[in-house]
């Protein structure tokens, strides 16, 4: 994952050293399909999250709870994929959707564990990661693509919206730390 970070980066920083207007947008171009490899590992791994929580142990209502938001969660990271792949299309650019390209694009590692607790700590780490990448892109966009910088800052919102309801429900299935008597 770092090396596909730090060749963003390279690519950031060399587009803004020769400031051309052509390659600058194919900057943009590639690095929101790196947005979209990372969005459509997020949407898979999310869907195996969702069918694998089913053999959680929780009481009823939790687990239902915990699937509707999980199941809201993929429907939402599969309409970002579309928007980012529209931008891509508005942009003169091809939206990448090759497999076997996307787990050498994409920022996120596709997981799955056996514990309801690691799946969640997973996609928190996912969405930490994502946010901060998006943090560099928009950083890197501003004076270049009002229209791209505004989709990057309204997925990392809603990114940092889904990390804070990933730290609630992590926080709820810890157990709680055992207190010792004073006597």
């Amino acid at each position: 994952m770092s090396s596909r970070r730090a060749r963003a980066r390279r690519c950031m920083i060399g587009c803004s050293a020769a400031q051309n207007d052509e390659k600058s947008q194919q900057v943009i171009i590639d690095l929101l399909n790196e947005v979209l490899a990372t969005k459509l590992i997020c949407v898979m791994r999310y869907k195996a999250h969702y069918f694998s929580s089913h053999g959680f142990t929780a009481p009823g209502d939790e687990i239902k709870l915990a699937d509707t938001e999980c199941k809201e969660h993929v429907a939402e990271e599969q309409r970002h994929v579309e928007r980012i792949a529209e931008r891509i299309a508005e942009l003169g650019g091809i939206a990448d959707f090759n497999p076997p390209i996307l787990a050498q694009r994409g920022y996120s590692d596709y997981t799955c564990t056996a514990s309801q607790l690691d799946l969640l700590q997973e996609d928190l780490i996912g969405e930490r990661i994502a946010i901060d990448i998006y943090r560099e892109m928009i950083r890197f966009v501003a004076g270049r693509d009002k229209e791209t910088r505004d989709l990057l800052a309204d997925l990392m919102s809603h990114d940092q919206q889904h990390a804070e309801r990933l730290e609630a429900r992590i926080q709820s299935l810890r157990p709680e730390p055992v207190r010792r008597a004073v006597a």
